[in-house]
């Protein structure tokens, strides 16, 4: 589920950050599928099996395949790594929180910014689809090495994020993006972070200081 690399950073497996990306763009995906469906309804009869029918359901629904496909993989994905880092992180280090700022309007932003621009572009050609998903690779190498790891829409249906300082085991203060199951997080709050990321934490409780 995580990986340590020589800098002594865990960081997620790449099927975690895979899976991480693709549930950030599920309501994308499944309005470009709608979207896709319904222009091209026409195409959807049996006309047997063909070189010609199947070159013709690749361009029509080809990426609606593609995401349906995709759209799986990473919900299932999503569902298990939150499992796992939610069991993992019971082990992580204990700190004092000293300034919160909650970062949960960063999922509109990220919306507007990433997903509203793909609605308005028309897919019913080879050209159209392809770009969609190049356009994608793109967004998913920087997505991955990037603070956007956290900034999701549907983890802010379940976790709050924050960009915190905390006070570390050593005394120093530190930085960085969390999230957590707490959507009222308050300054001077104790909480165990464990690292997902370069400066990138799951919290949770302390229970330890109740």
């Amino acid at each position: 589920m995580t990986k340590r690399q020589n800098k002594g950073i865990n960081n997620l497996h790449g099927i975690a950050q895979f899976s991480l990306f693709v549930s950030s763009y599920l309501p994308l995906f499944l309005l470009l599928i709608v979207r896709q469906v319904s222009v091209n309804s026409e195409y959807l009869n049996w006309a047997g099996v063909s070189w010609e029918s199947v070159k013709m359901f690749g361009v029509k629904f080809g990426l609606s395949a593609f995401l349906i496909t995709f759209s799986v993989i990473g919900a299932f994905g999503y569902w298990k790594t939150l499992a796992n880092i939610e069991e993992v992180a019971k082990n992580g280090n204990p700190v004092i929180i000293t300034d919160v700022k909650n970062k949960n309007s960063e999922s509109i932003g990220y919306i507007a910014t990433y997903i509203i621009p793909f609605l308005f572009q028309s897919f019913d050609g080879w050209y159209e689809c392809a770009s969609v998903i190049f356009l994608l690779l793109i967004i998913y190498r920087i997505y991955i090495n990037s603070s956007l790891l956290l900034i999701n829409p549907l983890l802010s249906f379940r976790f709050g994020i924050y960009e915190i300082e905390y006070i570390a085991q050593n005394g120093k203060n530190r930085n960085g993006l969390i999230i957590s199951r707490d959507k009222f997080l308050q300054d001077d709050c104790k909480v165990k972070l464990y690292e997902i990321g370069h400066k990138l934490y799951f919290a949770t409780s302390n229970n330890s200081n109740k």
